[in-house]
């Protein structure tokens, strides 16, 4: 039996087979339950019935709030996502260089753009690395399998863990996550949060950042991040391997905000 009549339910990753347990919540709950919605693959038609009205709605991009609103008439409470300022190992920044990607593998991230990159260049130091755990459709489907150019540049998964973030970042000058949400972009994920705070300057989808309402863009190309479209513009800009110093300095003013949220999250 779900016990959830003292207390809010709070539900931190949804997807659409949850509805059964959804509606045992609405039916057995005495107050308002808390949805975190990431993005709208977490929302549809079948969904909106069970949560419209019955649960509070907290979202993490005020590009998925506008969405929620215009396509189902959904309110939302949009909170940044919290973001825990834990020591890093600064003693090799000085001598960082060379470039990751430490995004899950997978449809919306794009990685076949950077393992297209890594086949232009050709030097040994200028690869990006690859690290997160893949989807093995979109390995078979997109980067030719796991006896294919993949697996030159996978490195595999990293423990999450604060020391293993901060070890692997350390040394590393840019993190590469080439993101692309249909009906999303603009603000922030976590991978982005770790490589600001190791001081690593981002390189993302130009998409990311354009292809949203403008007063929704957390970044701005050649001012706090890198951006690109192509295989092309990437591996050039690996090559050039331009100064990311003041890049780095304006991402760091997105951090406060993530940091110093938490209290709101706990009113919830």
């Amino acid at each position: 039996m779900l016990n959830c009549t003292e207390r809010p339910f709070f539900i931190t990753i949804f997807k659409e087979s949850y509805l059964p347990v959804i509606s045992r919540l609405n039916d057995e709950s005495n107050s308002k339950n808390i949805m975190v919605i990431h993005d709208h693959r977490d929302i549809n038609e079948n969904v909106v019935p069970f949560i419209k009205n019955k649960w509070k709605l907290v979202t993490i991009r005020k590009t998925v709030a506008e969405y929620l609103k215009t396509k189902y008439s959904l309110e939302s409470l949009f909170l940044y996502h919290p973001f825990y300022p834990y020591s890093v190992d600064s003693k090799t920044h000085k001598r960082k260089k060379g470039a990751v990607s430490i995004s899950r593998i997978s449809f919306e991230k794009n990685t076949d753009i950077i393992i297209k990159a890594n086949n232009l260049l050709s030097r040994r130091k200028d690869l990006i690395k690859l690290y997160g755990c893949a989807s093995r459709m979109y390995v078979h489907l997109f980067l030719g399998g796991y006896n294919g150019d993949f697996n030159k540049y996978y490195c595999g998964i990293f423990d999450k863990s604060f020391s293993a973030i901060s070890n692997l970042l350390a040394r590393v000058k840019f993190v590469v996550d080439l993101s692309v949400l249909r009906q999303d972009g603009g603000g922030t994920q976590y991978t982005f949060l770790e490589a600001i705070h190791n001081d690593c300057a981002l390189v993302l989808h130009r998409k990311w950042i354009e292809n949203v309402n403008p007063k929704y863009r957390d970044f701005k190309e050649g001012y706090n991040c890198f951006a690109i479209e192509n295989e092309k513009e990437l591996a050039d800009l690996i090559r050039k391997d331009p100064d990311t110093i003041k890049i780095v300095q304006n991402a760091k003013k997105l951090i406060n905000r993530h940091i110093n949220i938490k209290s709101e999250w706990s009113k919830l």
